[in-house]
């Protein structure tokens, strides 16, 4: 994954965050959908799908760091418990939006 800047995103202030916005949410989920590689996102889309629950939890370690690596390179401030619980809703988010 690349990541285009601290700019990309409009992050809502600088300090860490336990709870972002609705729109920073949707943000991050757009700048993902850019970010990770369509085979990456088809393959979530295809587990989700045939619910394969908890899809994640194999990937937190290598994918979900990833994610949160890729986040916080473009500026994002939430907190590491935020990303940690959530990061797999943005990637699904991310999935959807590359479906349409």
């Amino acid at each position: 994954m690349r990541w285009n800047g601290p700019a990309e995103l409009g992050w809502e202030s600088d300090a860490m965050m336990n709870e972002p916005s609705p729109a920073g949410r949707e943000r991050a989920i757009q700048f993902l959908s850019r970010e990770i590689p369509p085979e990456i996102l088809a393959n979530v889309r295809m587990l989700v799908q045939n619910k394969q629950t908890p899809w994640h939890h194999a990937s937190h370690f290598g994918f979900g760091l990833q994610v949160r690596n890729v986040l916080r390179g473009a500026g994002c401030k939430w907190s590491d418990a935020y990303l940690d619980d959530h990061w797999h809703e943005l990637v699904e988010g991310a999935a959807r939006v590359e479906e349409r």
